[in-house]
């Protein structure tokens, strides 16, 4: 079960509902031994007010005293069966001298004093017999069974329904009342989901349930473990890189001297050739160890307390200033349209988004190619829903469909180091990109080009003057 309130509303339910049936069934048994008793008296009354009677009184006197003796006596409920109590009076010598109209002509059972269930009309009878020692006379009094069940179990019956109707009204209580109980793991549940994901803080909890105390504190040792452990990711990866930076420099400077040299030497053009691959292989190199140390440079638990007012379209304008001489190198051609448009953000890792989204645009646009890069708010401004969306088209392959979700996996390339475009890539850029737009509470998107057919990014942040007023 995957709710331990309805399992607990349940088993408690069903724990009240088997107490509920055990008992009432014993106290069904206990009141039918009851009712049999009552009944069994109610006919030793009946004889005994029989025995009051005149003996020398007619039949039809007889029948007179019975009804002013007798009904009387009875409640309501028996009044309405008092007529189906059948009576027989014999005088001394054995002869019938009175009887009731349920009564049979004959012996009711034999002249023998007690109690005797026996068979008449069709129906299972409760006879008592008893001879009245001054008169002598034999006085029977029977009663149906199935009168005198019917009477127990409606009484019964009116003392047990409201016992079940009750039921629900329980089932009811019980479920809000393990819901209060359970109220504590849904406060540690809210406390732990509402956590930035740079948060990894101890859970501190007052008045938290004893019972809820290990699962609190193996929460917070999970806690520390993390932060512990991812401490040591970003202290490896941030030290990794670094370190790698000085090798590469040398590397860069010594194969770019190695080319100086081999630059007028046209006997060995295989040597040319390598050091071109190897001056390749290393600038690939230092590309993937600098887009690391981006990656570690925007991690959330550095950058969540410096969002502030930035302009984004004086932000891309500043980039391609000094991204611009690689796309003159590419003969590409760049447009930037938009305006002033105000989102809160790190300066820094929105920088680096843009500078990605830039050099992987320049990257695959092909030798003459265009680019298109547009900042716009979206809504009327003071509007709580207004936007600001920065989008790139490129003239380049684009993406299939098929690849956009995929393609910001860190270190995927699409078709892997055999790219159509024969673009040499790290297979960082998109995924810092996310990263940088997740960090910011923002959405991203990929589509085609309609204007130049390539690659279409689009994304879109909150636009700050929404919030102006409480910022």
């Amino acid at each position: 079960m995957t709710s331990i309130r309805l399992f607990l509303t349940l088993t408690l339910i069903a724990i009240i509902v088997m107490v509920s049936f055990l008992s009432s069934l014993r106290g069904y048994r206990e009141s039918m031994l009851e009712a049999e008793n009552l009944f069994d008296l109610q006919l030793l009354e009946h004889v005994k007010l029989l025995s009051l009677l005149n003996p020398e009184l007619s039949s039809d006197g007889y029948a007179r005293v019975v009804e002013e003796l007798l009904l009387p006596q009875q409640s309501d409920l028996a009044l309405s069966a008092e007529m189906r109590i059948a009576y027989q009076v014999f005088d001394p010598s054995g002869a019938l001298v009175l009887r009731s109209v349920l009564a049979p002509v004959t012996q009711m059972t034999p002249f023998e004093v007690g109690y005797r269930d026996v068979n008449f009309s069709g129906y299972r009878w409760r006879v008592l017999a008893i001879r009245d020692p001054e008169q002598q006379h034999w006085l029977m009094a029977a009663q149906r069974y199935d009168l005198r069940y019917e009477f127990a179990e409606r009484v019964i019956l009116e003392a047990v329904v409201p016992t079940l109707l009750s039921i629900p009204l329980a089932a009811l209580l019980i479920w809000f009342i393990v819901g209060y109980g359970l109220r504590p793991i849904r406060v540690l549940a809210r406390e732990v989901r509402s956590r930035e994901a740079s948060d990894l803080s101890a859970v501190q909890l007052e008045g938290i349930p004893k019972e809820l105390t290990p699962l609190t504190q193996s929460t917070n040792d999970l806690l520390r473990r993390l932060q512990s452990s991812f401490g040591r990711e970003k202290r490896f990866a941030a030290d990794a890189a670094h370190e790698l930076r000085t090798p590469i420099s040398t590397l860069k400077v010594q194969i770019h001297n190695l080319q100086a040299e081999l630059a007028g030497n046209a006997s060995n053009p295989e040597a040319v050739a390598t050091a071109a691959d190897l001056h390749k292989g290393i600038d690939a190199m230092g590309h993937l160890v600098e887009q690391i140390l981006v990656l570690n440079r925007t991690a959330p638990d550095q950058y969540m307390v410096q969002f502030v007012p930035v302009d984004l379209y004086e932000l891309v304008r500043d980039v391609v200033s000094a991204e611009y001489e690689q796309i003159l190198q590419r003969d590409q051609n760049f447009e930037l349209e938009g305006a002033s448009a105000i989102v809160k953000g790190d300066a820094t890792a929105l920088r680096s988004l843009v500078v990605n989204v830039l050099t992987n645009a320049s990257k695959y646009t092909p030798q003459g190619g265009s680019i298109l890069m547009r900042v716009e708010r979206v809504g009327q401004p003071g509007n709580v829903d207004a936007q600001v969306q920065l989008q790139i088209e490129d003239s380049g392959p684009g993406i299939p469909e098929a690849y956009h979700e995929r393609v910001f996996d860190r270190f995927y390339r699409l078709d892997g180091d055999r790219h159509s475009s024969g673009v040499s890539g790290s297979g960082l850029g998109l995924a810092i990109v996310k990263h940088i737009v997740e960090m910011h509470g923002a959405q991203i998107a990929l589509s085609r080009s309609e204007k130049l057919g390539g690659l279409c990014i689009t994304m879109t942040f909150r636009a700050l003057e929404a919030d102006s007023g409480n910022q």
